[in-house]
């Protein structure tokens, strides 16, 4: 029963450096997620202002073209000539109107691109700063819980030594299956781990404290504590 108390100690003490760990980790996943992003979209919106320099570049070296080409018209000596140069006109204003649309939704990906760089930018900082003030606050609770655990642990090394072996061995798999729950009180005929009724035999038996017995049904390891014993 001892050892039982000391090992459900030690599970709490665990399961709360497991909890204040995860948060740490946890909110370094979340910095690390939103780095990830902004580095993303930030390095989009260089690539794309890159891109868009480029469009707008030969958009209007298309249009210098373009009125050369129709200077040209003005100047043209045949119907051959003029002919070919309208299809030139024709071609090079086709492509400034692929270009002009590349740039445009270059420039709306820019623009609703920018402002999730701003939240991310902000919600980055606020991240930070709290992945940094947990850190400092949790340390303190981690050293604590550490020393505890520690402590606890040489607490139940030294009860341990005193119990058999292979009742230590069936008590730890029990333990570990029933929810921490591996002694249980046997009380007024029924196990109080499964509430199951225990054969009158074995309640009279554990009454003697001879030998140490188990539940038929939940396989706990049981007990009996008489009124005299638990005064």
């Amino acid at each position: 029963m001892s050892l039982q108390a000391i090992d459900r100690e030690l599970r709490e003490l665990e399961g709360s450096l497991s909890s204040i760990a995860g948060r740490i980790d946890q909110l370094r996943r979340e910095v690390d997620a939103h780095q990830s992003e902004l580095d993303r979209l930030q390095q989009e919106e260089e690539e794309s202002g890159v891109n868009r320099r480029r469009l707008e570049k030969e958009l209007a070296e298309g249009e210098a073209r373009i009125r050369n080409k129709r200077m040209r018209l003005n100047q043209a000596r045949n119907d051959k000539e003029l002919q070919a140069l309208g299809i030139e006109v024709d071609t090079l204003k086709e492509n400034n109107q692929r270009l002009e649309a590349e740039l445009l939704a270059a420039m709306e990906a820019a623009e609703a691109r920018g402002p999730r760089i701003v939240t991310l930018r902000g919600t980055l900082d606020e991240k930070r700063k709290e992945l940094e003030t947990a850190e400092k606050e949790i340390a303190a609770q981690l050293e604590d819980l550490k020393v505890s655990i520690a402590k606890q642990r040489a607490d139940r090394d030294l009860m341990a030594r005193d119990i058999p072996a292979s009742l230590l061995q069936r008590y730890e798999v029990i333990f570990s299956k029933r929810a921490g729950l591996a002694v249980a009180e046997a009380k007024g005929g029924t196990c109080q781990g499964c509430r199951m009724r225990l054969p009158p035999q074995l309640y009279n038996e554990l009454q003697k404290h001879l030998q140490i017995h188990f539940c038929p049904a939940c396989q706990r390891i049981l007990y009996f504590e008489s009124a005299t014993e638990r005064e």
